[in-house]
């Protein structure tokens, strides 16, 4: 998994990326193109 920081201006499309799925494999952003999503991000403390 890439730790590597991206910034996209407000209203632009967001940069592709790859995230692992719950029950194994991958999922990738460009395998939504063209459909309404919502992107939700959460951060945990430790």
């Amino acid at each position: 998994m890439s730790t590597q920081s991206t910034t996209a201006p407000t209203g632009s499309p967001a940069p592709d990326f790859t995230l692992p799925r719950v029950g194994g494999g991958e999922v990738s952003l460009s395998s939504y193109r063209g459909r309404p999503i919502v992107l939700g991000f959460l951060r945990g403390f430790a």
